[in-house]
Parts: C-alpha cells; structure tokens; sequence
C-alpha cells in the first residue's frame, strides 16, 4: 500500500502541473526553439565559412608548397651542377696527371700504425689510402698530382652554406677530402673498400650509364659528419672509372637552411625519396610522426659499409597508421587529405622535386587554418549562452510568482479532499473511530459515507483472520510439542537396543551362533536407521520452527574436512569405491556452524554411498571468492532430469522402486537445502542417468567476522610465547615422553547405559576414570585434563558450575540443544548419539597435537 501511495500526488500538484503542462511548457517549447534555431544557423555559417576557407587554405598551402619545392629545386640543382663542374676539373686532372705533377706546396705523407698512409701536413684536403692498397711509386704520385683538385673542392665547400664537405674517392680505396681530417686514419680505420659504399657505386656506369650527377639517399657518413646526403658524379679516365666525385650535405644543415623556416599556418615541411625514405624533417615532424630525426651518430666503430636509415623511417612500409595516406600522396592518387593523428586533424599535400624526384610534404594543423572562424564562432555562442542564462532567470521569477498563485488556488480546493484522506489512513489502526465528513461537496460526502462501511466491514474480517491464525499457531505448536516428546521416548529404547545389540553382536562369550549374531546385526541396523529417521525429522521440524540457531565459530577448512574424510573412509573402502578427496590450499578459515557444515556433508556423502554400486565417489573443497565451494560427486545411479526439480523436496526420492531397494525417507537433501539456506549459502544438482551426480554447496567464509576472534587470540599468544619461549624444547621432550604411556580421560557419567559401549572402547587407548558429580571435577589435580561431560540430564546449576572448570581439553555432549556459554567453552561439542571412535580420534589428534 505504502509503495502504491508513492506512486501517487495530491490533488493541489495535478492542478499545478496541468496549468504548467498547458501554459508553462509552450511558452517554454517556443523559447528553445528559437535558441535551437539561433545555434543551428550559427553552425550553418561557420561550416560554410570553414568549407570556403579550406578551399582557400588548399589552394594557397599548394602555392607555398610549390614555391618552397621550387626552392629547394633550385639549391639542389646548383650542388649538381657545381658536381659537374667537379667532374670536368677532375677528369681533367686524371687524364692529364703529368701536367699536375708538381705542386706548389709539400705534401708530406707518413704511414699511421694501422698501415694507413695519409697525408700529414693541415691544409687543403685530407688523404687516406687503405692499408690493404700497396703503396708504390704510382699510388705516391697520385697522392702528389690529386692534390690539384683541393682548389676545387674548398672552392665548392666555402662559397655553399648548404655543403658540408667535398670528396674524391677512387677505385683502389684512396680519399681525398675538404675540410680536412686530421688522424684520418683513426676515423677511418685500417681499410675501407669504396666501392661498398652508395656515394661510389651508385655513380659506376651499371647505376649510372649517363655518367651525369646523382643523389644518394640518406646515409651514415663514413668521415664522422653523421647522417646526410651526397650528390656524386663519375671520374673516368678515358674509358675507365678512376673514382668518384661527391659533395656531402648532412640531415642537420638541410633542415636548418632548407626546411626549417618559418611558414603560413605554421606549416611544416619534409622530405621523403622516391622509395618514402624520410630524407630529413624538422622537429614538429618528429614530434607528430613519433621519429627521432638522425642528425647526429656515435662513432664507436668503423663503418664498413653504407649505413641507411631504419626501416621505419620509410612512411610507405612501416608499420604506423599514416602509411596508407602518404602512400597515395606520393603516388598521386590524391593531391590533398586530412591526416589524423592524436585527435587533431593535419592538411596534407605534396610536391615533386624535378632535379632528385624526391617528395617535399607539407602538413598544416586544421585549427590554425580555420583560428578565425573558430573565433567568430566562439563569439556568437557566448551570446547564445547568455541569452540562455536571462531566459533561465527570466522563467525561475516568473514560475515563483505563478505557482505561489497556483497553490492558492489548489488550496480552496484540495482541503476538504485532504481531511477526507487523513481520515482512510486510520482504517490500519485498532480501535478507530471514523465518522462521515461535514461537508458540502456531494462526492466527497459519499465517498466518506462509503469509507464508515467498509472500515466496519474490514473489522469484523480482520478479527475472523487472527482467530483463524492463533488456531493455526496452536494446532501447529501441537504437532512439534508431539514429535518433540514422541522422539524423545523413542529415542530412550532406541539407545539402548543399539548398545546392547551392539554390545551382542561382538559375541564376546561365543555363545552365540551365526544367524543370531547376524539377526543381531539386523536389530542394531534397523535400530540406527529408525534413529536417524527421528533425528532427521527432529532437525526437519526445528528447521520449519526457526528454533535451529546458527552457532558460530572460527573453523579451519582443512583440518575439519579432513576429519569428515576419514569418517567416512573406511565405509567407502568397505564398499570397493575409491574415495578421491582434495581441498584447496589457499584455505585456510571460515567462521560458521561446523555442526550443520558437518551434518550437509554427512547426507550428501551418506547418499553418494548408498546409490553408487562402483566407480568412485569424490569429496572436493574448493576457494570461491568469498565462499568455500564444498562438491561431492558420484558415479552412482544418477537422477532423471523431470526429477531435478523435486530433489529437494521433503519425502521425495526417485520413484517407488527406488525406494524398495535403497531406503531412505526422502528428508535428507531437503535438511540440507533448510541448512545451507540458513548458512546464507545454497546448494545445487546436476546428474545424469547411470552417470552420476553432482551436488555443489557454497557456503559463505564470513572472514570479517574472524578478525575479531584472532585479535583476541593474538594478545593472549604473544604473552603466552614470549614467557614460554625459552622452556619449548623442554616441554616437547616432556610431551613426547608422555605419548609413550596411556592418558586418563574423565568421563561425568549419568547415563550408565548410553556409555557402556563408549567407555569400553576408550578404556583401549586411555585410562578412563568416571565420576558421577559435577563438583568431583574440581578435585582432579591433573595440569588440563581430558573431560567428557553429558550435559543432557544436568540441571542448570550444574550447567553454571561447568564453566569454571579449568581445561582446554573438554568435550560436551548435549541431546538436542546447547547454550553458546557452554559451546564457547569447549574444545569440542557433539549431539548424541556419538561414536567412540569419533572421540577416541579426536583425543588421539589431539595428543599428537599438544
């Protein structure tokens, strides 16, 4: 009702958002009309203003690009044709040596100790001739007469800012070169082969049969001036190739004098080959395409052969998103395109250089293009974005005065409507006294009238349902108060016919013959399947009662698994099933009832076992996040898939048949639903016909609520550690004597009957000593003495006088319920019946353990 009331508004808001609906909103509606049509034209401008200046920008971007090309065109060309003068001087040279002979200064040579001959004294060019190449007569000649060509080669370097260096390399690996190198043969090393080299074999007559000026592409220098570029040209000697003339322009000096100027838009050039080679790019290139330009080298070895750039220096086919776009600039199939790159928009074009065939590229940022546009543009939104804020205003005024009106009008209205409801909302309490309404507005008279008769009506139906529900609660109260005493006096005889016929059937005296042992073996299994019938509805019924409290305690995984595993072993093994079981290592505690984890296990292990013939049974426990995920498997008859949904169901099993021959009462798997529910975990089926069965439990770890039981741990070890630590070995030497001899356990003995066959059993490990009052436990002497108590025939006093026994080794046995004091208390506690061989294992453990 409360759910549906606030679906709901008053009377006085429907009228206020009628007028609102009505009058308000279409006044409002035609405003951001005209707001939305204000913007959408100041978009419209500003498109068709940017669409006219891209266009602009193109055609103008295309004329600076081709200007700068042009430029560059022209520089080039005047270093080819200064190579070419090189090339007539030199050949000249070389064809004529004996007019050069003599020079008008001494040259003086030596031979470095690598083997290198070189030219000793600074000026004009440096000479290296190879340690491999024989020096003779005819090699120091041509050492004397080349020295003519210095004239030239300083006269091209020195009147060129853009070249670096001048050179004449020759076909038995001789160098002649401007600036001079002083300890070339450092620089060079013992022996460098010319020909290995593009700024040689790209001039020879297979690369170049036209003989004229070449360029190579970009290249390590071999005279340590980094990374650059040469123009060369062939020095023949009538038909034969004496050597080759080369000017050098490094990376660096082509982007500071060629490509490093300022520009329109802030554009940016640089430079590609025809194979997309980036021949040089100033920095915002570098920046914008993630490459470092190399301008400089680290000459820690000899260059031994060209050197080019990397492969992802080449835009064509590298692996970076840009390669297709320049590919079809520089294949012409498109003159312009935007580039994209980190979100910003490029303008890209490019032009072809005449005398190389190489690609100049020029990239211009959009938003430096389109700056006045976006200016413009700017401007008229922050006068659409005032006009906004008045009209904001303008309506908060306009609604304050027109709705304080509104509710004035409401109010005349929504009053007697009002009293009406404050009166319905007394019809849920007891007692009320509804009267009809005074007022003069026919509907609401009636309605009110209508309210007194049906509140007398819900009256007398609602008293009719609570006599029906107390009735229900008694009836209900009954049949627990009549199985909770009918098992309680089944459960007395039952008790003893199992220990005696247990006892029997051991046959002790031999006077007892086969069939009778085995009728006795009979007697005691019918006895135990009826007892655990009883408990089993017992559990049921407390279950349905809510009277089954969670008990809470720190758990660890590992040990108490392991504890159900060899329960359960040895009548696996009895069967011929392989037991497989396994629990995750990284378990370590939980904090939960271990008597209801024990009980799921125990049913689900208990029915793997009764319908699995052969094949094995599996018990795994597995780290699930914030649960523990505890699995157990069969390889057993398997369930029917139209049966999956009843499983769990109280009373039912497969069929009747199956019944007949396995047993059972149908309640085990519905005790384990009730109990995993009331863990806060839930529990599932999958199985397939005479495959098997899979039932998952998942149980939550609850670790939160352990941090506080470790931290009140914590501080009672550290005390214990620190005073203890230095008399441990002595008392493991102690512990281990100890072991040697039987331990006494007491045993607080009402039930004479119930403990016979336990205390028989027990007295073949330890020295068991009974007493039969609670105060006779004060009087062991014993340092933590091993305790048994069953608490089920005790009366409260005596309850209280057991938690001041001082012990860490007590176990309580209890009949259908146990206080929290006790349980806290306890080392260990467990409902009756109980085996003697759970204790016997767990004082064992125990043993070993201290």
């Amino acid at each position: 009702m409360g759910l549906y009331q606030n679906n709901k508004i008053n009377l006085g808001k429907i009228l206020s958002q009628h007028f609102v609906k009505f009058s308000l909103i279409p006044i409002l509606i035609v405003e951001v009309t005209l707001i939305i049509l204000y913007f959408s034209i100041n978009a419209y401008i500003s498109s068709h203003n940017v669409a006219l200046l891209l266009n602009e920008a193109v055609s103008y971007s295309q004329s600076i690009l081709e200007n700068e090309a042009r430029f560059i065109d022209e520089k080039l060309v005047e270093v080819s044709r200064n190579a070419s003068i090189l090339k007539y001087t030199h050949e000249n040279i070389m064809n004529n040596s004996e007019q050069f002979n003599l020079t008008n200064f001494n040259v003086n040579f030596d031979v470095a100790p690598n083997g290198v001959f070189y030219k000793t004294n600074e000026n004009g060019a440096s000479l290296y001739y190879s340690s491999k190449t024989k020096i003779t007569n005819k090699e120091k000649n041509k050492a004397i007469f080349t020295e003519a060509m210095d004239v030239s080669l300083k006269s091209v370097v020195d009147t060129n800012p853009i070249i670096n260096a001048a050179y004449f390399n020759t076909w038995d690996n001789m160098n002649r070169l401007y600036p001079f190198i002083n300890k070339v043969y450092e620089q060079y090393g013992e022996h460098i082969r010319m020909e290995d080299y593009n700024f040689y074999y790209l001039a020879d007559l297979k690369h170049n049969p036209e003989k004229k000026a070449v360029w190579t592409s970009a290249y390590l220098d071999p005279a340590g001036n980094g990374w650059m570029l040469s123009c060369v040209v062939p020095i023949y000697n009538k038909e034969f190739l004496e050597g080759v003339t080369g000017i050098d322009i490094t990376i660096d000096n082509f982007v500071k004098n060629i490509l490093d100027r300022k520009l329109p838009y802030d554009a940016n050039l640089f430079m590609v080959d025809k194979d997309g080679m980036i021949i040089a790019m100033p920095e915002k290139i570098e920046s914008l395409l993630g490459l470092k330009e190399l301008k400089e080298h680290l000459y820690t070895d000899s260059i031994l052969k060209t050197i080019s750039k990397p492969e992802e220096y080449n835009i064509l086919t590298n692996k970076s998103p840009f390669a297709s776009h320049f590919k079809n600039l520089i294949e012409n199939k498109e003159t312009t395109s935007i580039l994209k790159i980190e979100n910003k928009e490029y303008l890209t074009l490019s032009q072809n250089i005449d005398e190389t065939n190489w690609k100049l590229m020029i990239l211009i940022d959009k938003k430096n293009v389109f700056s006045s546009i976006e200016n413009l543009k700017s401007l008229s939104d922050k006068i659409g974005y005032v006009a906004i804020l008045f009209l904001i205003f303008f309506y908060i005024v306009f609604f304050y005065f027109l709705l304080k009106k509104i509710n004035i009008f409401s109010n005349s209205i929504t009053k007697p409507i009002v009293d009406l409801s404050n009166q319905s909302s007394q019809i849920s309490e007891k007692n009320s006294n509804i009267e009809i309404l005074n007022t003069n507005i026919l509907e609401i008279h009636q309605l009110s009238s209508n309210f007194v008769s049906m509140m007398n009506e819900l009256n007398e139906r609602t008293k009719k349902l609570i006599d029906a529900k107390i009735f229900a609660e008694e009836a209900n109260k009954s049949k627990d108060d009549f199985l909770a005493n009918m098992s309680h006096e089944l459960k007395t005889p039952l008790n003893s016919i199992n220990i005696i016929s247990g006892i029997m059937m051991k046959n002790k005296s031999s006077n007892l013959t086969d069939q009778e042992v085995k009728n006795l073996e009979i007697v005691n299994k019918c006895g135990k399947d009826l007892l655990d019938l009883i408990n089993d509805i017992l559990d049921l019924s407390k279950l349905e009662a809510k009277e089954d409290y969670v008990q809470n305690i720190k758990i660890n995984v590992n040990e108490y698994m392991t504890s159900i595993y060899e329960m359960f072993y040895t009548q696996i093994k009895m069967k011929n099933l392989e037991f497989i079981f396994k629990v995750d290592e990284d378990l370590d505690y939980i904090y939960s009832d271990q008597i209801k984890i024990k009980q799921i296990i125990k049913n689900l292990l208990s029915n793997a076992i009764k319908f699995t013939a052969k094949g094995k049974i599996y018990f795994l426990v597995e780290n699930d996040k914030d649960n523990i995920k505890i699995i157990v498997k069969d390889e057993g008859i398997g369930i029917p898939e139209n049966k999956l949904e009843d499983i769990f169901n109280r009373f039912k099993q497969l069929d009747g048949s199956t019944t007949r021959k396995y047993g059972g009462t149908g309640l085990g798997l519905a005790i384990c639903k009730e109990l995993a529910l009331l863990l806060n975990g839930q529990i599932t089926v999958s199985s397939q016909i005479n495959i098997g069965s899979i039932f998952e439990v998942l149980i939550p770890k609850n670790k939160i609520f352990i941090l506080d039981v470790n931290e009140r741990k914590l501080s009672n070890k550290l005390e214990d550690n620190n005073s203890n630590h230095e008399n441990l070995r002595e008392n493991e030497l102690i512990k281990v004597n100890q072991m040697v001899n039987k331990e006494t356990i007491y045993i607080l003995n009402n039930d004479p009957l119930y403990f016979f066959d336990l205390i028989v059993d027990l007295n073949k490990l330890y020295v068991v000593k009974q007493v039969t009052k609670v105060t006779q436990l004060f009087l062991i002497e014993e340092n933590n003495p091993k305790i048994i108590i069953d608490i089920s025939k005790l009366e409260q006093i005596e309850k209280e006088k057991i938690k001041e026994i001082s012990t860490t080794s007590l176990i309580i046995l209890y009949d259908n319920d146990i206080e929290d004091d006790l349980r806290n208390i306890a080392f260990e506690v467990y409902k009756k019946p109980v085996s003697s061989k759970v204790l016997s294992k767990f004082y064992n453990d125990t043993r070993i353990i201290l």
